[in-house]
């Protein structure tokens, strides 16, 4: 018993020196890598566009650490209504100190990306002495300002932690603010916020109903750190758009746009097809039906798997049209929205994709198909959800004189109004080669 006590306690003592050495050694003004997975993903992501001839339409970006990659989680509502119509980038990364915020920022490819205003709070998980940290946080403010020679910079006071004000963490907090606080005086550039009393009752002390593990903000931290920054980023950027986030352009799949647009410069293309996985499936069970169905037209079949209409949008303001006029357009889009959209936003989704279209082409006839039937419910043969999406999409083109719609349900529907399972996948969303040869037969008058 005494040798095993003896053994946890040297281990004990080995880790906690092991620590002491690790943060002795630990730097807050030199990179620092952190190859970890959401670096890849911001990588593929950005790097992808920053060999397109377009600048990377960002107006907005937010770097930090966890806290600031938490509006993808609890801060996931509140982030939709303040910045899911604008032009907004989370470079946030969980465990991020200010050594990796400037590995990240030296090994991203941002030369393509603009902003006009950077929010920057980070600091929190540093183990450097509180005079290292706010050299760190300067250096990241200063590589921005670089990096982003156009853009403002709103900096925040690190978020307060812990429970009581006398706390450690929460003091050790404090002392990095109050040595950042009058770094930038006189810098245009810089605009500087403490935002601590948005989080803190009077007393001082941070209550769990804003902060439950006091550190990370659930979502009503979230609502108030919005509403408390957003006077700030409305005078460089402007009010909350009106259009909802469907009407936005958001980029993904970057791998598929670039093949897609490497073909659209060769020119020489008479249709377009517009969607989902459900187009991008004419590739797959659909493929000896594309093959006849244009056997005596050249079309490119622009859909991509997830896509929702926010990315259809995206892809048309980015694509390289320039050898290209097109004359016809086949549009079907929305079914991914359902989940979190309105069907009047997904409307309003599909109108701006036929408005894009209609500016580059304006010659161009466009055929918006109302959404496929999907799911459980049109199984059964009363899927309510798909005729209020649907009615809102014919609602919101309606004046469009350039735009037919088509209701092709019939196609993949039996008698009875349920869902004909030989037409579509297992998943009930999908088509089968037998879905595809309808579909084929329904929209052939109208290819040719």
């Amino acid at each position: 018993m005494k040798k095993i006590r003896f053994f946890s306690l040297f281990f004990l003592q080995f880790i906690l020196a092991a620590s002491f050495v690790l943060a002795q050694n630990e730097t807050a003004t030199e990179p620092m890598n952190r190859d970890c997975g959401r670096f890849h993903q911001q990588s593929a992501w950005v790097n992808s566009l920053a060999r397109n001839e377009k600048a990377f339409p960002v107006d907005l970006m937010f770097v930090g650490d966890s806290i600031t990659q938490g509006w993808e989680g609890a801060g996931r509502e509140v982030w939709k209504k303040y910045y899911g119509n604008r032009r907004a980038f989370n470079f946030g990364i969980s465990g991020d100190r200010t050594g990796h915020v400037l590995w990240r920022l030296e090994n991203t490819q941002l030369q393509k990306i603009s902003p006009k205003l950077i929010v920057v709070m980070i600091g929190t998980n540093n183990r450097t002495q509180p005079e290292e940290t706010a050299d760190g946080i300067e250096k990241i403010v200063k590589t921005l300002e670089v990096k982003f020679p156009s853009a403002k910079i709103l900096l925040l006071d690190v978020f307060p932690r812990s429970a009581k004000s006398d706390d450690g963490p929460r003091q050790r907090i404090c002392r990095i603010n109050d040595l950042i606080r009058n770094r930038f005086d006189g810098d245009p550039r810089i605009i500087r916020m403490d935002l601590t009393k948005c989080f803190l009752e009077e007393d001082g002390t941070l209550p769990a109903s804003v902060m439950p593990d006091f550190l990370h903000p659930n979502a009503e931290g979230y609502a108030r750190w919005a509403a408390a920054m957003e006077p700030e980023i409305e005078k460089v950027i402007g009010p909350i758009p009106a259009c909802p986030p469907e009407c936005v352009g958001v980029p993904r799949e970057m791998a598929r746009f670039n093949a897609k647009n490497e073909i659209l410069k060769k020119g020489n293309i008479d249709v377009l097809m517009l969607g989902d996985s459900i187009t991008h499936g004419w590739e797959g069970n659909g493929a000896e039906a594309w093959k006849e169905l244009f056997k005596d037209t050249k079309a490119v079949n622009l859909g991509t798997g997830w896509d929702r209409t926010e990315n259809v949008i995206w892809r048309l303001e980015n694509y390289d049209f320039s050898n290209v006029n097109p004359t016809k357009a086949f549009l079907l889009i929305g079914v991914n929205n359902n989940a979190s959209s309105s069907p009047e936003n997904i409307g309003l989704g599909n109108r701006k994709i036929c408005a894009l279209l209609h500016e580059k082409f304006p010659e161009m006839k466009i055929y918006v198909q109302k959404v496929f039937p999907w799911g459980q419910d049109d199984a059964k043969g009363k899927n309510q959800k798909r005729e209020r999406i649907n009615a809102e999409i014919e609602k919101a083109v309606a004046d469009l004189n350039y735009v037919t719609v088509l209701d092709l349900s019939s196609c993949f529907l039996t008698e009875d109004g349920k869902l004909d399972r030989n037409a579509m996948t297992p998943d009930l969303v999908h088509l089968q080669k037998l879905g595809y040869e309808r579909w084929a037969k329904a929209i052939a008058p109208y290819v040719k």
